[in-house]
């Protein structure tokens, strides 16, 4: 027996399996700490970073010499951060720690559960809730917990040819914004340019393809361009 094939059977019989920043790894042993998590996945010095574990709708941080249960039925999943303090947020009242001030809305929904029709709001005191555009960065104030709700995805409406047309908040292409329009009586073809007005006068033309975040309140303009046969 070769050098591989021994290096091969020792990682066969690790067979706890856990994930640092979504990289693999795997251990003889259960229960194992934070210390020996950080070390292994290269996060050196481990005193300098912070180790977190992702849950079901939760995380926590593990300090270096806290130990985690490894189960055997499934890969523990941890992140770990080149930083020196713990942000805290909480998602429908579930509590959530995390290592950087800001966390990508498409991580956190995976975390959380979200489907399509979904997104998050972050629940404001003192002014309306602010709706989380999809694929944006989420940003942790200094001194204090932020508090996002799951709510349904609403419709807004935005303007074509200065008629109100309704569409989900979210990502949608030229094309869609047209066949929307079209099918909310708006007298235009699918054919036509649309160009979206922008703050000062100018406008932008957009394409059947391109993506366009629709967050309420826009307006496009849709225009035939074609010379009459």
């Amino acid at each position: 027996m070769n050098i591989q094939n021994i290096d091969r059977e020792a990682d066969n019989e690790k067979r706890f399996a856990y994930l640092v920043n979504a990289v693999s790894y795997r251990t003889l042993d259960r229960r194992i700490d934070g210390r020996e998590i950080l070390t292994t996945s290269n996060h050196l010095p481990a005193d300098e970073h912070i180790l977190i574990q992702v849950l079901v709708h939760g995380s926590q941080s593990i300090g270096l010499d806290e130990k985690v249960d490894l189960r055997e039925e499934g890969t523990e999943v941890f992140r770990a951060f080149h930083a020196d303090r713990i942000y805290t947020f909480t998602v429908e009242a579930r509590g959530y720690q995390w290592g950087w001030p800001t966390i990508a809305e498409a991580e956190l929904r995976g975390y959380a559960g979200l489907n399509q029709g979904q997104i998050f709001a972050l629940d404001r005191t003192d002014a309306p809730d602010m709706l989380i555009r999809d694929g944006s960065e989420i940003s942790f104030a200094e001194n204090g917990s932020e508090r996002l709700k799951i709510i349904q995805r609403p419709l807004v409406v935005v303007k074509v040819n200065t008629k109100p047309v309704q569409l989900p908040f979210g990502w949608h292409t030229g094309l869609d914004i047209k066949k929307a329009a079209i099918a909310q009586g708006v007298d235009i073809r699918v054919d036509f340019t649309l160009d979206e007005e922008l703050p000062g006068g100018d406008s932008k033309v957009i394409g059947d393809t391109d993506p366009v975040f629709v967050s309420g309140c826009e307006a496009f303009g849709a225009v035939d361009h074609h010379e009459d046969s």
